[in-house]
């Protein structure tokens, strides 16, 4: 028992004095590195005070700088203003070209504080020509009002066709040269630049018609491209040729810009003559709108898809009380009715766009003998809908409804668009 804790205290002093040793060995070394600094050499101290003092200095001499996202806009010189001599005042419509005008700067127009300063002539520049107004020229109010008429008759030019004619006696034959069109760009609410001329020739054994190619991207179309009507002899003092030029947007949609009629018998068609005729604009007929619709075929799933996009230029006169509209597509085959659907309602709009595709199911081999029928409708407060325009599409249908029909037996899967005028 003795000798454990014999063992035990052995160990213990041994570690306390372990401590102890490491405690005055880092004592040690810390005395000695003071000592080492007093004793160092006076002059390498003084010089090291000495660059810190310059560091210090120069630093506290360094901009402070911030970094900022905002543009720095570059700093204005100013300048002496350029004042002329008298002022220029408006006492008559015509601007005269006065190029010996003389500028000069008057003191009394000088900014406060420097009626005595030294001012340079360069800031003036003598050698441009300066539009001044004659004093001494009055008012014509005459003069006034030629113009402003002159400006009106200028915009309010009819369109102009130049044509040439000439008679063939021995093919008997009519031919109609259409050379060019002006003024169609002065045409009110016209936005198309596609145009087309038609011409019809009336005689007493019926109407021929014929049709120049679609000029497009202009406003000053040039066709320079010649029609053939058959014509005898003794029709030519009968006959009467209708000309109208048409313009058109990429939807088919085709409005006249203006007509002219013409008679055979006042003309001489002995030799090829050129002329201008002026065009009148098409009396206006109460529109009931018009409809932007696609559709295409799908032969695979017998399925024929209509896309209802818009309306406009609706009748504003049935449109008072209110306005939720809404389309009824009706699916017909030869007389009988077979399907009917409605696009969603569109209310406080009076020009309404739906977006809506609509799909019936129909065989190819009924396609040809069924139509579709689309009906404008608006519902009032009490639930009853009244109808404001409708149109057909199919082949028992003519014009344009006609040829949408046909355009899209011939080209399936293709979405077909074009405007559609409603009527009553």
């Amino acid at each position: 028992m003795a000798i454990v804790l014999l063992t035990i205290l052995g160990t213990v002093l041994g570690i306390a004095s372990g401590v102890m040793t490491t405690c005055a060995l880092a004592f040690l070394c810390r005395r000695l590195k003071k000592l080492k600094g007093f004793h160092e050499d006076p002059e390498n101290k003084s010089l090291e005070s000495t660059a810190k003092e310059k560091n210090v200095l120069g630093t506290a001499e360094q901009f402070r700088v911030k970094k900022t996202m905002e543009p720095v806009q570059p700093r204005t010189w100013l300048t002496l203003p350029k004042i002329y001599g008298p002022k220029q005042m408006i006492t008559s419509p015509e601007f005269i070209n006065y190029t010996d005008y003389s500028l000069e700067m008057t003191v009394d127009r000088l900014p406060t504080g420097m009626e005595g300063a030294n001012i340079s002539t360069s800031m003036v520049d003598s050698t441009e020509d300066l539009f001044v107004i004659s004093r001494s020229a009055a008012i014509d109010t005459a003069s006034l009002s030629d113009v402003e008429s002159e400006i009106s008759e200028g915009w309010m030019e009819d369109v102009k066709l130049h044509f040439g004619m000439q008679f063939n006696h021995h093919k008997l034959e009519l031919y109609l040269t259409i050379i060019e069109a002006q003024n169609i760009n002065r045409v009110e609410g016209m936005t198309y630049s596609d145009s087309y001329v038609v011409a019809v020739l009336m005689t007493n054994l019926g109407k021929a018609k014929a049709e120049t190619s679609i000029q497009t991207n202009t406003l000053h179309p040039i066709w320079q491209q010649t029609l053939t009507f058959p014509l005898l002899e003794n029709h030519k003092q009968e006959g009467t040729l209708m000309l109208a030029i048409y313009c058109c947007d990429k939807f088919s949609r085709q409005d006249c810009v203006g007509e002219a009629q013409l008679k055979l018998s006042d003309v001489a068609m002995e030799e090829r003559t050129d002329s201008w005729i002026s065009l009148t604009a098409p009396e206006k007929v109460t529109s009931h709108g018009e409809i932007l619709l696609s559709i295409n075929y799908l032969p695979a799933a017998n399925r024929l898809v209509v896309v209802i996009v818009k309306a406009q230029h609706l009748n504003t006169d049935k449109l008072k009380d209110l306005i939720d509209l809404s389309i009824k597509l009706t699916l017909m085959h030869q007389s009988l009715k077979l399907k009917r659907k409605h696009t969603r309602h569109v209310k406080h709009k009076i020009n309404p766009v739906w977006n809506e595709m609509i799909m019936f199911e129909v065989p190819y081999e009924m396609l040809c003998k069924s139509s579709l029928e689309l009906e404008l409708l608006n519902q009032d407060c009490t639930g009853q809908n009244h109808l404001l325009g409708k149109c057909n599409l199919g082949m028992n249908c003519s014009d344009l409804e006609l040829s949408h029909w046909e355009e899209m037996l011939t080209k399936p899967r293709k979405q077909i668009a074009m405007w559609h005028k409603l009527h009553a």
